[in-house]
């Protein structure tokens, strides 16, 4: 099979963020990760280019240092200690939950270089699920005996949309993309679903507000910090990913698929929204943010990658 080989150019700043090793994550904002999506938007890469970064961009979750983060957690206070495992139940659970749904995503590729890209994908979510096993292990600490006990101590207690979106229209989508890999309207549902809806709205914004959490405080020589940096560097060629599908399969037939996107997103934003109400408002308004403030975020975030992909929300 022959591929492109011509090699991306970036901009000197997306080139230092692309190529930073964990030490020197630990010296760049979310913001400016975030900034590969953007730049996508602007200048589409192709799938080899999100292959070729997915090549520079390796790191291993043995090389974090942990240590920090367990004194962290030794000194803080309660209600810190509740904030921090609600939002890494949510994380940890749901990479695990997009790993073990990613495998028919790539059985439908619609391309050889689709089926490339998502198959580094697959390498990406299993390495967050061992990043956010490794961190339970050493910093809060636990007795279970192997990650199938984890997985099951740390399943959030959470809302409905949570579970509706993990547990029954995520599995739903891939396992109907198993009994029909050529339905590529259920592909187009699936990648909207998956990278645009949990990746794109739901993780980095989360994301992006915890990290920066963590910068105000002078915590950016945290194990945790450098990984989960990492991990949204992993997120945002994901995301460029999942845009890219999104925006060839309208210019392709916008009367076709446009509504299989605008559905997806008008049925699955509720669920989004409640994903990200905190069973506690303090775990939010304690580090100076609002429920609304998020939330305007991840609208914001998702209304401009819906104008890349040449759509809007309406229905």
């Amino acid at each position: 099979m022959a591929v492109d080989t011509e090699r991306e150019q970036l901009d000197p700043d997306l080139e230092r963020i692309a190529r930073a090793n964990l030490k020197e994550l630990g010296d760049i904002r979310i913001d400016d990760v975030l900034s590969f999506i953007d730049r996508g938007i602007e200048n589409m890469p192709s799938y080899m280019d999100l292959y070729r970064r997915w090549e520079t961009q390796q790191w291993a979750v043995g090389d974090l240092d942990f240590t920090l983060d367990r004194q962290d957690w030794l000194d803080a206070e309660d209600m810190d200690r509740k904030a921090t495992l609600w939002s890494h139940r949510l994380f940890f659970n749901g990479e695990e939950r997009v790993t073990s749904t990613l495998a028919p995503f790539v059985w439908a590729a619609p391309t050889p270089e689709i089926e490339i890209f998502l198959s580094t994908q697959m390498v990406d979510e299993a390495r967050h699920t061992v990043f956010f096993d490794r961190w339970w292990h050493e910093v809060v600490g636990t007795d279970t005996k192997n990650l199938g006990e984890l997985l099951v101590e740390i399943r959030p207690d959470t809302n409905e949309g949570y579970n509706e979106l993990f547990y029954e229209r995520l599995p739903s989508a891939a396992q109907r993309l198993a009994t029909n890999p050529k339905d590529f309207d259920a592909f187009v549902e699936g990648i909207t679903l998956y990278h645009l809806l949990i990746e794109a709205t739901l993780a980095l914004t989360g994301q992006r507000f915890e990290l920066e959490a963590m910068r105000e405080e002078g915590n950016t020589d945290r194990g945790f910090y450098r990984g989960f940096t990492a991990v949204a560097r992993d997120e945002s060629r994901h995301v460029n990913f999942g845009i890219k599908v999104l925006r060839d399969a309208v210019r392709e037939d916008a009367a076709r698929y446009a509504p299989i996107i605008q559905k997806t997103l008008v049925e699955c934003l509720p669920l989004v929204s409640n994903t990200l109400d905190p069973p506690d408002p303090r775990y939010i308004t304690d580090y100076g943010h609002t429920e609304s403030e998020i939330l305007q975020f991840a609208f914001d975030s998702l209304n401009k990658r819906l104008r890349a992909i040449g759509i809007n929300l309406a229905a």
